[in-house]
């Protein structure tokens, strides 16, 4: 049995290599705290048709010391914690839009209240995956699948957490490739290491984006990326760290079409059956076998009396080791299709 998860549920919602990609709109820190900007990107993501909006649980106090550290950062956080009051009310605007409440926590506390908010998986941030993955042990608790980005990380960093989870038997995870620069240029993506991911820990993996534009995401699910994250924004040219990256809900749901026209693409893999037009198609443009010159009533059928050329009816050349075993009963003239009926009804057989 492999060690980690093929499939597992995010709500109802099975995630798989089979299964309609998980797109996940991050909203993070852009609702610039207010509640109902909030509630409109909630609607927006929604009508783009992601599966769930994300937020980051963030709270100043929890994570720093405050004498030790920088006053503009301290400055930044009251502009972009997300307050805790607020979970209950977005995880509801969540369910009425059908959509998932996620969110990242980022200190300890906000595991719990995820979780009595009804958040249906955590959602583990590059910063907490490696260097504080008492979150990870926090959030095994709950029983709820873990969506890890791995941004930040090494592959030998990785490799310890991952022998982490085996050790603590938390199964339902999905890897997530990111690169921690914002934005991405694309000399950095790596795109093929959520190959490297998938072969080396066999388990599901995706793509948390910050490239400029969509068509990085889109590759990723060709790539097997079941899990797809993205910044998302109402209004690039607003205030916050993040709303310069992201992309508007016009571009959002350009990229969850495009995502979901590829997943439905990329087939099963095999060739078993051609398609109905395929076969029409085929019948169209085979190749027929033409009298070169006039051929006797009783020859024998030889490849070298018939040229090739498409055209309605006759027998197509896929069929000369059949063919060849029966004789002409009639004559043919120059330029003249075979058909079925010209040849004999009696096989010749050796």
């Amino acid at each position: 049995m492999k060690k980690f998860s093929q499939e597992i549920y995010i709500g109802k919602k099975r995630i798989s290599n089979d299964t309609p990609t998980y797109i996940i709109a991050e909203i993070g820190s852009n609702h610039n705290q207010s509640l109902e900007t909030a509630k409109e990107m909630i609607d927006a993501a929604a009508e783009c048709g992601a599966d769930a909006a994300k937020f980051q649980s963030l709270k100043f106090d929890a994570l720093y010391k405050a004498d030790k550290t920088e006053k503009d950062l301290k400055s930044l956080f009251e502009l972009i914690e997300l307050s805790e009051d607020w979970y209950t009310t977005l995880a509801a605007h969540c369910f009425k839009r059908g959509i998932h409440f996620l969110s990242a926590p980022t200190y300890l506390e906000a595991v719990k209240l995820l979780a009595n908010a009804g958040s249906p998986a955590f959602k583990i941030a590059s910063p907490q995956f490696d260097l504080y993955p008492e979150i990870i042990l926090e959030s095994r608790k709950y029983d709820l699948p873990l969506i890890m980005s791995v941004g930040i990380s090494s592959i030998g960093d990785i490799d310890r957490i991952m022998k982490l989870c085996e050790d603590e038997e938390i199964r339902d995870i999905v890897l997530l490739h990111c690169v921690t620069q914002y934005p991405t240029p694309a000399e950095h993506a790596n795109l093929s290491f959520i190959k490297t991911l998938r072969n080396l820990y066999q388990c599901l993996v995706g793509y948390s984006d910050h490239t400029l534009g969509i068509h990085f995401p889109v590759s990723a699910v060709a790539l097997g990326a079941s899990v797809i994250e993205k910044h998302f924004t109402l209004d690039k040219k607003s205030f916050g760290p993040d709303n310069h990256f992201a992309i508007e809900p016009v571009q959002f749901k350009q990229m969850v079409d495009q995502i979901r026209e590829l997943k439905v693409g990329m087939g099963n893999g095999t060739k078993a059956s051609l398609t109905s037009w395929e076969v029409a198609h085929r019948a169209r443009i085979e190749m027929k076998f033409i009298a070169k010159g006039k051929i006797a009533a009783g020859s024998k059928i030889k490849r070298s009396d018939f040229t090739l050329k498409r055209g309605s009816g006759g027998i197509a050349r896929d069929h000369f080791p059949l063919i060849e075993k029966f004789k002409l009963n009639v004559e043919l003239v120059e330029d003249e299709m075979l058909e079925w009926r010209h040849l004999n009804t009696v096989l010749e057989i050796e």
